[in-house]
């Protein structure tokens, strides 16, 4: 009896010590079983991230050349001939250097093994690659030993008479012709995890008692022209060292991956369409990426990920000081801190407010991990943080449950933000939309700023400034919701307005425009009244587009919000701030001008490509439907055509008079054609220009 009492008494502290206990055996040992687990749910960080638009962007002077599907039907089959592999490298003679995710383990027509070796040779920059076999029936022969040696680490301590690095008792490496021909040479071969996933990069392999570096570590130490200070000892590479890189306690580098990796096909370089010129100082692997060939490795971006880019991804990662970092200490201190806190919690009387700040806590203990990780490169294991967390909350609730609180209480989520009435009525009449998620459908996004609002606000006072903005929103919000349009936030001095969206509208695309339109109308009236008031007068841009987005509540179970995400909204961002470069007010994408059914008159202002896209966006400049502008539309598309057929210089006289008529939007062609006159576009230009910000 008494022992009953002191367990109900102290089952808190109890359940606190046993899966404390439990939470550490299981992250020191992880069993194969709980570590597929784990790594699959610890993934969904790159999904989040890429969503949000944070992930990192590769270093520019890092290429592939890929020897994709298009290259294979245009050579042949793969393994290509040793005289077209010579054609290939003849062209990367400029880049920097050259690492290859290919061996050349077998002989050929010796005239062209002879042909591909005098090639490398007079290159200079090539590193060849070459993989490791656990099993094989060939031993590496003494020649080939010889060769990895030159390949191998140079300055490096062991600091046991063991060394924890994996060794492998067979190497596939290059011939001996083509070996003795090349720069160095490092081995291509990685590792999966238990889950069959590839996410790391090794930085040490030992064959026949020689310390050999991977081939991005290879190209990185000759691009750098530094050698690796490695020091190994009984568990593996305690520390690794070149230049400003230091990694400490680490075998393998956790991939940092990118969404987005600079391809060039082979073929494109074999047959002139990119120019060798094009690679003059780069970083450049070469590898295959055609399916059948089966170089192939499932990672957490995506299921078929060619193996090249695990050599593009590390190397970019060190020159970047992009590397995931993690730490043990840091894992188990996660584990306790956070558990300690579910056990503080445990303590409120209120069923309610319990499970309502352990959703906080855990909310709070996985989003510091993925912040962590989107803004700091940190790799937490939150799995081993959350998943105890959520065993001790059940324990402790369900021993509640069954010994205090028997009867079950609901929970009301909390629910705060700013909608739309039509998105209320919507709400109201199914309650379900409130949860978490959304739906892909095509939407018209509008983005309306005000300009030169950072230095209005250096002219007013705090209360003024207030005063000013609610003056400009008001009346202009008022002419989004007249248009059907949802108002999904206000983003400083700035507008974000949806339409087809949460409710269908049809003529979604007309009613943007319109509404833009009526905001320049209103925008008049509005200046009218700040002159009498002796304010200063203001200014707008409006950008829209039109296409597919996902509309639903985004945030978290606490707090979220009605909104829209992806690529169209960013463009229709990106088009509102080119407002400025071509010195209008109302700028909308061909996707929007080829859904509208109304008749407005709008001129074609330029192809362009912004930030971050490589297809060139037709863009339009909307305007008033009057005389005097149809003339201007006709004069400057016939311009404007001059100036796509590259005849710059009639281009310019017809852009000056255009000019000298007050047209602001020809100044801006007039530049560029003054510039053209002198330093012509590439032959394969193809008129679009090319935004080098957002």
């Amino acid at each position: 009896m008494y022992s009953v009492k002191v367990l109900l008494k102290n089952y808190r502290l109890i359940s606190f010590i046993i899966i404390s206990v439990f939470a550490v055996i299981g992250y020191c040992y992880q069993p194969a079983a709980l570590q597929k687990f784990s790594l699959g749910l610890e993934d969904i960080k790159f999904s989040a991230r890429s969503a949000l638009g944070l992930a990192p962007t590769p270093d520019k002077d890092i290429i592939i050349i890929e020897v994709d599907e298009p290259s294979v039907n245009k050579v042949g089959r793969w393994p290509w001939n040793r005289d077209v592999m010579s054609e290939l490298f003849k062209d990367l003679s400029e880049a920097s250097v050259v690492g290859l995710d290919i061996v050349f383990s077998e002989t050929s027509d010796e005239e062209k093994d002879n042909l591909l070796a005098d090639t490398i040779y007079n290159n200079g920059n090539i590193i060849l690659g070459y993989f490791f076999r656990d099993v094989a029936t060939e031993e590496t022969t003494e020649l080939d030993v010889d060769y990895l040696q030159d390949c191998a680490y140079m300055n490096f301590s062991l600091l046991d008479d063991v060394v924890g690095v994996k060794e492998f008792p067979y190497a596939e490496v290059n011939i001996p012709i083509i070996a003795e021909s090349a720069l160095t040479c490092a081995y291509f071969s990685t590792e999966p995890d238990a889950d069959g996933l590839y996410r790391r990069y090794p930085l040490a392999y030992i064959h026949k008692g020689y310390i050999l570096p991977p081939l991005a570590v290879q190209m990185l130490r000759y691009s750098l022209n530094k050698e690796v200070d490695l020091k190994l000892d009984k568990n593996g590479v305690r520390s690794f060292d070149i230049g400003d890189i230091d990694i400490k306690n680490h075998s393998y580098i956790r991939l940092n991956f990118y969404d987005e990796v600079q391809y060039v096909s082979a073929y494109e370089v074999l047959d002139g369409t990119v120019p060798p010129s094009y690679f003059k100082d780069k970083m450049v692997i070469v590898g295959v990426t055609e399916v059948g060939v089966y170089d192939m490795r499932p990672t957490p971006i995506n299921s078929i990920t060619p193996g090249v880019s695990l050599h593009y991804v590390a190397l970019s990662n060190l020159l970047q000081d992009e590397l995931l970092t993690t730490s043990e200490l840091a894992d188990y201190l996660s584990i306790f801190l956070t558990l300690i806190v579910m056990l503080g919690i445990s303590f409120m009387r209120k069923q309610v407010h319990r499970i309502g700040l352990y959703t906080v806590a855990l909310i709070v203990s996985g989003g510091a991990s993925y912040c962590m990780f989107f803004f700091g490169n940190y790799w937490q294991h939150e799995f081993f943080t959350v998943a105890p967390s959520i065993i001790f909350i059940a324990s402790l609730e369900s021993f509640a449950f069954f010994t205090v609180e028997r009867k079950a209480k609901e929970v009301k989520k909390a629910f705060s933000s700013y909608v739309s009435p039509a998105l209320v009525e919507e709400i109201q009449k199914d309650p379900d939309k409130l949860k978490l998620g959304g739906e892909e459908r095509c939407v018209s996004i509008m983005f309306s700023d005000i300009r030169g609002f950072t230095s209005l606000s250096e002219s007013l006072s705090a209360p003024e400034l207030v005063s000013m903005l609610n003056k400009i929103h008001g009346p202009m919000t008022n002419v989004v919701l007249n248009n059907k349009g949802m108002l999904d936030k206000y983003i400083g001095d700035a507008m974000m307005v949806l339409y087809n969206t949460p409710l269908d509208l049809e003529d979604h695309a007309d009613m943007a425009v319109y509404s833009a339109l009526e905001l320049i109308r209103t925008l008049h009236t509005i200046n009218e009244r700040f002159t009498v008031e002796g304010l200063p007068n203001i200014d707008i841009g409006i950008g829209i587009n039109t296409g597919l987005a996902v509309c639903g509540n985004m945030g978290s179970q606490v707090r979220f919000e009605y909104t829209a995400i992806g690529d169209s909204v960013n463009l229709a961002s990106r088009l509102e701030g080119l407002c400025k470069v071509y010195k209008t007010r109302i700028v909308v994408s061909e996707h929007t001008k080829d859904m509208c059914s109304l008749h407005f008159l709008m001129r074609k202002l330029d192809n362009v490509k912004v930030k971050g896209k490589h297809k060139p966006v037709a863009i339009f400049e909307v305007m008033e439907d009057t005389e005097e502008l149809r003339e201007l539309k006709e004069k400057y598309e016939k311009a404007l055509e001059m100036y796509f057929s590259r005849q710059f210089e009639d281009a310019f006289k017809a852009f000056e008079k255009l000019a000298e008529e007050g047209d602001k939007t020809s100044e801006v062609f007039l530049e560029r054609c003054e510039h053209y006159k002198d330093d012509p576009p590439q032959d394969d230009w193809d008129g679009s220009f090319t935004m080098k910000s957002k």
